[in-house]
């Protein structure tokens, strides 16, 4: 039985993250082998998403913060590579279009989604080392 698009959206945003010792998740450490791309200040890292998803990533500060406490230069940096991934996602021919999608926010630490359908008749995943080189080419480290 497929899942409808409410019953999608209800089962990612009840998604819960463990606390690991009473601390942040995001703080506490990403596992390496998850990181698509980094830098000084951000992680890139790809995530169980749902099966209807080409690809499920969630982009994420190295320091814990909220959005609204984010400086001037973080906020411009969130700006231009959350443009930046869109565009290399939208571009990638596994995938039909990105949403992006801020939820979660209780946790306290500043995290954003980009969730990726395939493309009409496609069931492949999309290249995460595409994703990675792509926006490494603005600076930070491909991982994928």
């Amino acid at each position: 039985m497929t899942e409808s698009a409410e019953e999608v959206w209800a089962r990612i945003v009840g998604a819960k993250r463990q606390e690991i010792g009473g601390e942040c998740p995001e703080c506490a450490g990403v596992a390496p082998e998850r990181i698509v791309w980094e830098d000084e200040f951000w992680i890139l890292s790809y995530t169980d998403g749902p099966a209807e998803m080409a690809a499920s990533l969630l982009l994420q500060t190295r320091e814990h913060t909220r959005v609204g406490q984010l400086d001037d230069e973080i906020a411009s940096q969130f700006g231009r590579i959350s443009n930046r991934l869109t565009r290399i996602i939208e571009n990638l021919p596994e995938t039909s279009y990105v949403d992006v999608s801020r939820y979660g926010a209780h946790r306290g630490h500043f995290h954003v989604w980009f969730f990726a359908p395939f493309a009409p008749g496609t069931n492949t995943p999309a290249d995460l080392h595409a994703i990675a080189t792509k926006l490494a080419n603005w600076g930070g480290d491909a991982r994928a």
